[in-house]
């Protein structure tokens, strides 16, 4: 009598290593797919903290929207709008004036090609002396 393998045993041990190597493929091609998302929303967030740090110190917030471009990879839309501050119905502080006009500012970034762009949205609220006051 022979002591070793059959075909068939070596056959499905072959085949239990074939997909335990393909499934480890699919995880760490999905690490790299989730590596690389994050990196690029890291940039995003990077050139939207610079942008965002930029509005409104040197001139005046008005309301209005503009656009742009960081590189060939990221591009930007800006929008500026006037907030309101809700007020309670009743209240001493009803008449008082609020001593700062306060804008809402939204900051899309974009990336990424044309048929899988990609987006990150960012919103603060900023406030400035009122025009009268400047």
């Amino acid at each position: 009598r022979q002591r070793g393998f059959s075909l068939i045993e070596v056959l499905a041990a072959f085949l239990v290593f074939v997909l335990a190597f393909g499934v480890t493929l699919e995880i760490l091609s999905a690490s790299l797919r989730n590596a690389t998302r994050s990196a690029e929303f890291s940039y995003a967030a990077l050139w939207a903290q610079t942008k965002m740090d930029l509005v409104g110190v040197g001139e005046s917030l008005e309301p209005g929207s503009d656009q742009g471009r960081f590189d060939d990879n990221y591009r930007w839309q800006l929008e500026i709008r006037e907030f309101e501050v809700e007020r309670e119905s009743s209240g001493p502080d009803l008449e008082m004036p609020i001593p700062v006009e306060l804008f809402e500012v939204e900051l899309t970034v974009f990336w990424g090609d044309a048929g899988r762009e990609r987006q990150a949205r960012f919103v603060t609220l900023r406030s400035s002396l009122p025009r009268n006051q400047l």
